[in-house]
Order: structure tokens, then sequence, then C-alpha cells
């Protein structure tokens, strides 16, 4: 096994460890919940915010690998930002499928609009959620949920607010649907080994050209899942922590929740 094949499986199983990276308290609220997809039932997990709503929602959505489930890692993202106003929704889009690593490209490409249906139906519930304001959604998605957040703003104009995306990048195909984005901030590493930064600096041209206000910042020197304390070789605590405030300025400014 290279080195390099070896990090990156490395990386997969950090990022369905137990292990929180994130600021803020323990996992409080992280509630299991469900919802129908093609008359199939998908699973979540959700974090509400004490105060009555509606309110401004983030959906989670976690990359390649195997299933998360109830990861304390996104349980404490989901508690932060309920913490910062949010209603917080953790979509388990592998309900249908099963669970697949980076390193099965002809699987992604097998499954990806089952993923992508089950996300929409995720937002189809959501809007009718009371304690939900439907024109105040956003997603911040990681690696394959990253590309799974741009892929839905890209093909369904005007459902999502905002989109944070780390480490992913807009599928060639969906090149041309750039200008349907919503305001978007993009998170990479400059050594990404797994999905490189030749991603978004091509999301940065394709969102400048159609005129989308977007943000971009890379990290020197940082790898795929650069916020993930579960990978010592590619974890940088400075890194992940600038990328979590730039995350929470970025959802106030357009969701107009805490920062």
């Amino acid at each position: 096994m290279t080195a390099m094949r070896l990090s990156i499986l490395l990386g997969i199983i950090a990022l369905a460890l137990p292990i929180c990276a994130m600021p803020g308290r323990a996992a409080a609220g992280w509630q299991r919940g469900g919802f129908d997809s093609g008359g199939k039932p998908v699973t979540e997990y959700h974090c509400a915010p004490v105060s009555k709503g509606p309110h401004p929602a983030v959906i989670l959505l976690h990359g390649a690998g195997p299933a998360p489930g109830q990861n304390s890692e996104f349980g404490a993202m989901c508690a932060e930002l309920a913490d910062a106003g949010y209603y917080t929704e953790f979509i388990e889009y592998y309900s249908q499928t099963p669970a697949v690593g980076p390193l099965r490209p002809d699987e992604i490409k097998k499954y990806y609009l089952t993923w992508m249906t089950e996300v929409r139906s995720g937002i189809d519930a959501m809007d009718k959620n009371p304690a939900v304001d439907p024109k105040r959604v956003a997603m911040l998605g990681f690696s394959l949920g990253a590309f799974l957040s741009l892929s839905t703003g890209a093909t369904d104009p005007g459902k999502l607010a905002a989109i944070v995306e780390y480490y992913g990048g807009l599928p060639a195909p969906l090149h041309p649907m750039a200008a349907n984005l919503p305001p978007t901030l993009i998170l990479h590493g400059d050594n990404d080994t797994l999905v490189p930064v030749a991603e978004a600096h091509k999301l940065d041209l394709l969102m400048t050209e159609a005129k989308r206000p977007h943000e971009m910042h890379i990290y020197p020197g940082a790898n795929h899942a650069f916020n993930f304390a579960g990978l010592p070789i590619w974890y940088n605590a400075a890194d992940g922590q600038d990328a979590w405030q730039r995350t929470l300025a970025f959802l106030a400014e357009y969701l107009g929740g805490r920062k």
C-alpha cells in the first residue's frame, strides 16, 4: 500500500471517528428523526435552538467513508449551530445505499442521484417544519457532502440561501449551472491529496464569471479534512478554528444567525 493510499484511508476513517474537534458544548439535544424520500425512510439527527421559531436552518452533509451515525463530532457541530440560533439537521444520505468510500468512484457515480434525491427530500421536509424559516436554509457540506451541497444549489435554484463547502467542488457536468448557486463559502487546503485544490479555484472562477456572491479561503499546506482532530497527520487546529469562525460569520451574514 502506498503512503498516499494509506493517508487517504486514514482520512476516511477519521471522518467517522467519534472525536470532537469543533468548539462548543457536548452534543446536547442531538435528536434522531426521519423523513421519506420516494416512499423510503431516511434517517436524520437534529438540534433545535431553545428560543421560539421559526429559525434559519443548516443542513449538515458528511463526506464519503463509513456511515457516521451518531458521530459526536457532527453532534458537536449541530449543538454549536443550534446555540447560534440555527435549526440544524444532519442527513444520513446513505439510508438507501451502502456506505461508499472515495476510492470507489464508480459507486459514487452509481448512487449520486439517489443521494441528491434524499437531500432534496430533506429540504422539502424541512420546508414543512414549523420550527424552520424555509427562506433561510443553508447547507454545510464536507468533501462528498460538499459536492452534493453544490450540486443541489446548482440544480435547484432558490431553495438554498447559502452554502459552506469544505474541500469539495462542483461536478463538471454542472459547471454551466454555476450561475444558479447561492452565496457560497469555499474552504480548501492547498495540499489536499484527495480533492485537489484546483476544484476550489474552478468553483471560484465559475462563480466570479457568473457574478455570484462568494468567498474563498485557501489554507497553505493543509490537507483534506484539516479540521477533523481524528487524523493527526492532517489535522491543523488553527486552520480548523479559523475555518469554523469563517463558517459562523458567513452563515450569520446570509441567514441572520449569530456569529
